[in-house]
């Protein structure tokens, strides 16, 4: 049995009466439609799967109830010592969440709340708990569009503490020489204040997407019917639980699963977005490349070898982003199904650890930015290495002598697999000949490594880029509230239900 609830239990209870059903039971239609107990195989089946959205839910479930519980009393529809007891009830059960959050269950969060309540005020006052919404507002209503509001704000503010974290690093490396790599093949030249800015850069982006997935989860669900007294009571929650718009379509909410979808896919992407970076930096802390060490702080060493300094944390962001993948493709193949459907539903409490997820570990990589150390002189060494710059020796063959670049492209190819191949004649005697106006010796201290021509450390563009970032994450962070919107109505919330005690 879970100690969630300690003084209950599943079945019959054999302090009651024969006959009489507790809380639980009672939530979960026994002695009502039903006439026997959820058998064990149920509940592993499906409750104990459904209750894992619990500890990220059952806060707002709570919540909600005030909302309600409020708004009822307001117009008349729950008694007054009934309304009282209830809320002072939620407000204690909100005050002392860390008390019964985050431990195993097996029942849903609508049952299980339902329990704490009626064993904290009685079955009677508990019974009015529940007016005015059906058991799909925990599942397609309030709850999953107010957790995935509060994540996505703080994903957003992760992600701010990244992008800054990236480009004050960069501010001074922006003429620090690194190498650039195509399919791990030395490439080119860049800078390390280039190369951060570029992952700044693209991060951005899912700045706004994320706004835009919070945005769209700002509806209400609909109506029960057209009775005004539920018109009234709809309002009022929405309003109480910071909500600017309602649902008027009765089946609006049923024929999506956007509620899921939308907030998992901008997730995801920025996921994905950040195990890219994450990749890079667990390439370059290889000894082979020994550009990035990653701080003692964000790194394990290992059981068996004393050496070892081991990113285990760059490497849960990169299966984290891969499992990320896998979430959200099975939620849009549950998704196909018919509009009254619960597939996906039923196993939300994945899709909530995973959002919780992709915010720890876009806060985990700005720490690592943060306090990692990049070895600018190896990092300007390996840039050095041979023919990293024939990008540019091309471009004086082709700009400044006038050739045409496929035969320009083909003969500096033969200059190079010539001298690599140890020719005694000189390599670029063919191209002397055919651009006797080129300065061939600038030409091999640029193949050679031995001149960074300025085009290619591109510091001014960097230098411009650096200042357009510094002004879009200022921007973002003046817009951006202090407080969580989510949290902010909860506190509300229990503010206004002081008054409601007495």
């Amino acid at each position: 049995m879970s100690d969630l609830i300690p003084r209950y239990q599943f079945g019959p209870d054999p302090n009651k009466p024969s006959g009489v059903s507790s809380s639980i039971e009672r939530a979960e239609g026994l002695g009502g439609r039903l006439k026997a107990p959820k058998a064990e195989s149920y509940r592993r089946a499906l409750s104990t799967i459904e209750a894992r959205a619990t500890p990220h839910v059952a806060r707002l479930m709570l919540a909600s109830d005030l909302a309600y519980v409020m708004s009822a009393a307001e117009i008349g529809l729950t008694p007054p010592k009934e309304a009282r007891a209830l809320i002072g009830c939620l407000v204690e059960l909100l005050t002392d969440a860390d008390h019964f959050l985050g431990r195993p269950s097996s029942v849903d969060v609508v049952i299980q709340r339902e329990a704490w309540v009626a064993e904290r005020v009685g079955d009677e006052a508990a019974a009015w708990l529940h007016l005015g919404r059906n058991r799909g507002e925990s599942i397609r209503g309030y709850l999953p569009r107010m957790f995935f509001r509060a994540t996505l704000f703080q994903a957003r503010g992760a992600l701010l503490e990244l992008v800054g974290a990236l480009s004050d690093r960069a501010a001074d490396t922006l003429d620090a020489p690194a190498p650039v790599y195509h399919h791990l093949q030395h490439a080119g030249v860049t800078t390390l204040g280039e190369w951060l800015l570029s992952y700044a850069a693209n991060l951005l982006p899912h700045i706004e997407r994320l706004k835009q997935a919070a945005d769209r989860l700002d509806i209400a669900p609909p109506l029960m019917n057209g009775r005004p007294e539920w018109i009234d009571l709809a309002d009022r929650v929405r309003r109480r639980l910071g909500f600017s718009r309602i649902a008027r379509l009765r089946q609006q909410i049923h024929v999506t699963e956007d509620h899921f979808a939308e907030p998992l896919f901008a997730l995801v992407l920025l996921n994905v977005a950040e195990a890219r970076l994450a990749e890079d930096l667990r390439l370059y802390s290889t000894s082979e490349f020994a550009f990035f060490e990653v701080a003692d702080a964000h790194a394990s060493g290992s059981s068996l070898l004393p050496h070892k300094k081991n990113p285990f944390g760059l490497q849960a962001v990169i299966g984290g982003a891969a499992m990320g993948v896998g979430r959200l493709a099975g939620q849009l193949a549950a998704n196909v199904s018919l509009s009254e459907e619960l597939d996906a539903v039923f196993h939300a409490g994945s899709a909530y650890e995973y959002a919780t997820d992709v915010v720890a570990w876009s806060h985990f990589m700005a720490e690592v930015i943060k306090h990692g150390r990049f070895d600018l002189e190896e990092l300007r060494r390996k840039a050095a290495a041979p023919y990293a710059c024939s990008s540019e020796a091309l471009d004086i063959l082709v700009v400044e002598a006038g050739m045409p670049f496929r035969k320009a492209h083909h003969m500096l190819g033969a200059a190079v697999r010539a001298h690599i191949d140890g020719a005694k004649d000189d390599p670029m005697a063919e191209l002397r000949k055919a651009a006797p106006s080129v300065d061939f010796e600038r030409v091999q201290r640029v193949l050679d490594g031995k001149e960074f021509p300025d085009i290619c450390l591109n510091v001014p563009a960097s230098s411009a880029a650096l200042q357009e970032i510094r002004s879009a994450v200022d921007e973002e962070r003046r817009s951006t509230p202090d407080a969580n919107p989510v949290e902010a109505t909860i506190s509300a919330l229990c503010l206004e239900a002081q008054a409601w005690k007495h």
